[in-house]
């Protein structure tokens, strides 16, 4: 009777050794197999993240918005033109000459900026 009990207890030990050991190797493959995934998401990266963004339409604006951010500066530091006609940042609103913004026309705008990414002009064409 004593040597059937320690053959149940010597056989369960072995099967629990075994199961670990089964599963510390699957835990090793796990982690290898997303290192791969990780070293080969970052190889294929270049180590740059490059970003694109598509507007599907344009976003327009109307004659009397322009004339509001040019008149309260709205565009920082950017130069406004309107149609080929430039309107300096800052402008004093006594000396502007709205007469080449029609009011009632949409405009699409293209926005420059320089290399840093700060914006240097909006060009608005009707």
């Amino acid at each position: 009777m004593e040597n059937a009990r320690s053959f149940m207890m010597l056989a369960a030990i072995f099967f629990l050794f075994i199961g670990a050991c089964t599963y510390a190797a699957q835990t090793v493959q796990s982690i290898e197999n997303a290192s791969r995934l990780v070293y080969g998401l970052n190889a294929s990266g270049g180590g740059k993240i490059q970003t694109t963004l598509e507007a599907e339409d344009r976003q327009t604006y109307s004659g009397a918005q322009i004339l509001f951010m040019i008149r309260n500066g709205d565009a920082g530091d950017a130069n406004i033109e309107v149609d080929g006609v430039p309107y300096a940042a800052g402008n004093d609103y006594t000396e502007l000459n709205p007469s080449g913004i029609a009011m009632g026309h949409a405009y699409s705008a293209d926005y420059l900026r320089d290399p840093s990414g700060n914006l240097i002009k909006i060009a608005f064409r009707s």
